[in-house]
Parts: structure tokens; sequence; C-alpha cells
């Protein structure tokens, strides 16, 4: 078990943010920080707040984006995001105990470029880890 993982978010596949944003805004979430793009990732996003809960709203830049596969299937709930005191490790542990690595560490413009990565669960979950 890894006990250094803090939530950080849900992460939500839009095919319109703005509109997604709207419907967000009427359940009381209100927006933190600005909507970015990261041309790495080939996604825009933006966060959203409603208490301690945190979700991101998060939408192609175009046909290559890894979004879109999951919008073609209308899967709404794209990952699960935790913060991580050592990725690599992390990374290690959640291989170790059948976790695939599908979108290697990379810099991230949501997180002031820092390291994310990408792996699939064994329950077919998707999770996002950052190192903090």
């Amino acid at each position: 078990m890894l006990c250094d993982l803090k939530f950080h978010h849900i992460g939500l596949a839009c095919r319109d943010m703005a509109k997604d944003r709207r419907d967000h805004e009427l359940l009381g979430y209100r927006a933190e920080g600005e909507e970015f793009a990261d041309p790495l990732q080939r996604i825009r996003g933006l966060f959203m707040t409603l208490g301690p809960m945190r979700v991101e709203l998060l939408e192609p830049l175009d046909d290559t984006s890894p979004l879109t596969s999951y919008l073609k299937r209308g899967i709404k709930i794209y990952h699960q995001c935790f913060l991580c005191g050592n990725l690599a490790h992390s990374i290690e542990v959640l291989e170790a105990n059948g976790a695939r690595l599908i979108s290697a560490p990379k810099p991230a413009v949501a997180f002031e470029n820092r390291l994310i990565a990408f792996l699939i669960l064994p329950s077919q979950m998707l999770i996002e880890l950052i190192e903090a």
C-alpha cells in the first residue's frame, strides 16, 4: 500500500468545457484559477471546487487528445488524481501490484510543470499521479 498518496481531484472528460462549467456552477462549484491549455497533454482544462471536492474539467485540444477515445465511448469520469512524494517509487509499487504505466512521467502545465504520470489499475481505473 502507498501511504503517502493524497487525493487531489477527479478528472471529467468534456465535449464542451463551457457547458460543463455552467452545470458545475449551478451545483455550487467555483473556478479555482484560470483555464489552461497543455499542448503536451493535448487538453484544455479548468479546476473547480465545492468545499473539499475538486474536479478538473478537461476538453480535447484536437482529435489526437487521449480524451477523444473516452468521449467517443461516453465516459465522463476520466481519472482519479493523487499527489505523491516520490513519483518513481509510487509507479514502481503500483506496477508491482499489476498497474500498467500508460503515460510516462512528463511535466504538466496545470501543476507548474511538476511531473505527472498516468497508470491503469488492474480494475481498469485510470489514475494520475502528481509529484508533490
